[in-house]
């Protein structure tokens, strides 16, 4: 165990070679070169079982997409539109704990992507939200996952996000990292929950969206 660090070239600035860093931490290769943004594909069966649960569950509650501002939470459709179904982790219904056995399979990924995010122990704990956006709806501002020092929102490390069907003009936009990713079924993307990676949902004129989202939170 342990970590030591070593240099190899990364090319060229006005003819000078320039190193780049290389980690190994608990026997991984670690670099500086990223934007820590990352994510892959679940099969889409696992999707298309999330989107039964949502058409015919009647004990959850789908309400309006909510947002924290000005101090309160609040229906802001210029911020967020969308419709939300809030969903505890624990639920016993299959097709929930089958998505969260996947998303595990997708965080291990990225705690190899990225070891230094493991260096303390984190899990789902709040519950996660189902959201359908309307065609012209979204989550539409700048936002971070991390905005307060109340409980639940001071403990989350990552979050992560699964798009439940294809919406290519529909995906997600990162401010500081320059990067969109299109709405892919079955992908499913994790990244810091802190004020780096403000985000925001590019808002779709075609189609409607529908993705699963939520936090891994230090415990």
């Amino acid at each position: 165990m342990g970590w030591r660090s070593y240099c190899k070239s990364a090319g060229t600035r006005k003819g000078m070679s320039i190193p780049e860093e290389i980690t190994v931490y608990h026997d991984r290769h670690c670099t500086k070169s990223t934007d820590f943004v990352w994510g892959r594909k679940i099969d889409d069966k696992i999707c298309d079982g999330l989107l039964e649960f949502w058409e015919n569950q009647r004990f959850l509650n789908v309400v309006e997409g909510q947002v924290y501002a000005h101090g309160d939470v609040q229906v802001d459709k210029d911020y967020k539109e969308s419709f939300d179904c809030i969903i505890p982790a624990q639920i016993a219904m299959p097709m929930i704990q089958d998505y969260l056995g996947a998303l595990q399979g997708v965080v291990d990924d990225y705690i190899n992507q990225f070891p230094f995010c493991n260096t303390s122990k984190f899990r789902v704990v709040e519950p996660m939200s189902m959201q359908h956006y309307p065609i012209g709806g979204g989550f539409k501002k700048w936002h971070t996952e991390r905005i307060n020092s109340l409980p639940g929102s001071v403990y989350r490390h990552l979050v992560f996000m699964t798009y439940l069907n294809d919406v290519p003009d529909g995906g997600t936009e990162w401010y500081h990292q320059d990067l969109y990713i299109p709405a892919e079924k079955g992908y499913t993307v994790v990244w810091p929950a802190d004020w780096t990676h403000f985000h925001r949902g590019r808002v779709s004129q075609t189609a409607e969206k529908k993705i699963i989202t939520g936090w891994l939170s230090f415990i």
